[in-house]
């Protein structure tokens, strides 16, 4: 499963220095900036990785991936337009918005109890 999302980025820092003073308040608040691009799920993680234009505006951390193995929880989180998905481990909680947050969020579920189950 693959959808267009955004992520939020813990140590993402925009490149235009004349919107700083803004994003350092919104960073402050949300803990990281919303970096637009593809979440995808498969049956041994969930990853995410930036858009070619968020490349481009932004630096730091842009690609995330997620053992399945090491996911503790999994919620959805009400959000703007679209809710937010955490997924939880031990060391991070990753944090992406989408539209069929539910759907995608049961699926994280079910994958990651997948490969529990074939421990």
């Amino acid at each position: 499963m693959s959808k267009i999302a955004n992520a939020l980025i813990e140590d993402a820092q925009v490149r235009a220095s004349s919107l700083l003073p803004v994003l350092s308040a919104f960073r402050a608040m949300w803990g990281g900036l919303w970096v637009g691009g593809r979440v995808t799920l498969t049956p041994e993680s969930v990853s995410f990785a930036a858009n070619t234009l968020n490349r481009v505006a932004q630096a730091g951390t842009m690609d995330v991936a997620v053992p399945l193995d090491q996911v503790t929880n999994v919620e959805v989180l009400p959000g703007f337009f679209t809710n937010i998905v955490a997924i939880s481990t031990p060391v991070r909680v990753l944090k992406v918005r989408c539209y069929g947050a539910r759907r995608f969020a049961d699926a994280v579920i079910a994958a990651r109890d997948a490969v529990s189950g074939a421990r």
